[in-house]
This record gives C-alpha cells, sequence and structure tokens, in this order.
C-alpha cells in the first residue's frame, strides 16, 4: 500500500483526520484524541479496557517503547490526577497536535522497529471518560513508573 493510498484509508474508512508529512501519515489530534504511556503500563490498561468494552485502536511505537491509544476525542481529567499521570509517564496528546500513524500493510509483517498496531482501527473508537477511568485504575491497581518496570519483569 502506498503512503497516498494509506491517508486515503485512514481517511475515508476511519474518519480519521489525517496528512501526508515527508514520509509518514500523521493524525491530527482533536476530534480523535491520542494517550500514550509506556509498554507495561499500556498492556495492563487494555487489559482492562477489553473486557468492559472500552477498548480501540491501539499502536505500538517499539522506538519509544510506548503505546497509543485513540479515543473519541481528547481526554480530560481532574486536575488533581495531573500528578498521576505525570509520575506514571502518560501523555495525553494536545489539540492541533500531530502523531505519526503505523501504515497499514495488505501482505507484508513491518519489522520489528517500525509503529504497528495491536488492535487495529475498526473499533470503535473509545469515549474519553470510561478511558480514563480505567487509566486511573490501573496507575492505582499497579503502581507508577517505577513499580511498573519492577513489576513487569518480575510478572
Amino acid at each position: 500500500m502506498t503512503l497516498r493510498q494509506n491517508c486515503g484509508t485512514y481517511r475515508e474508512m476511519y474518519r480519521f483526520p489525517v496528512a501526508i508529512m515527508g514520509t509518514e501519515v500523521v493524525l491530527r489530534v482533536g476530534v480523535v484524541g491520542v494517550v500514550s504511556m509506556p509498554d507495561s503500563l499500556g498492556a495492563r490498561v487494555q487489559s482492562l479496557l477489553q473486557p468492559a468494552q472500552h477498548a480501540g485502536p491501539v499502536f505500538v511505537d517499539p522506538a519509544t517503547g510506548r503505546w497509543v491509544f485513540l479515543t473519541a476525542g481528547i481526554p480530560t481529567f481532574d486536575p488533581a490526577y495531573g500528578s498521576l499521570l505525570s509520575e506514571a509517564d502518560v501523555r495525553i496528546v494536545e489539540w492541533g497536535e500531530q502523531v505519526a500513524l503505523p501504515l497499514l500493510s495488505e501482505s507484508s509483517k513491518p519489522t520489528s522497529d517500525e509503529r504497528r498496531w495491536l488492535w487495529p482501527p475498526g473499533y470503535e473508537l473509545p469515549q474519553p471518560e470510561p478511558f480514563v477511568a480505567e487509566l486511573l485504575g490501573a496507575i492505582h491497581r499497579f503502581g507508577h513508573r517505577k513499580d511498573l518496570r519492577g513489576r513487569a519483569l518480575a510478572g
């Protein structure tokens, strides 16, 4: 699939606000929200979201060691949780920022260092409020950034 075809598929099939920048298809954050977090926390959050039907598209960026979740709009949270999210290394991407998406492929498997979909688009985007509630629950349940690394190794 060419870059232009990737962009067209994201735009037409999934209704994502995307554009081509260089050799990447980028999502303009706004109608679609983006939350990124370390892979160890991302795996735990996804395991909590799936049974509650709050899971949506998720991709991994091996270059940064982060999981990237898409939501139906930008999540908001009580400012009292800001330091907790920061300590857990969670980033809620702001309106208007651009995030590179994985390229869609019909046949070849991505290399280990390429962004790739773990749960591809096609799923309904989760509403931000339940997503944030599950995220905060995972942080409380499994600990902060330092704790998660140790627990990931041990568990």
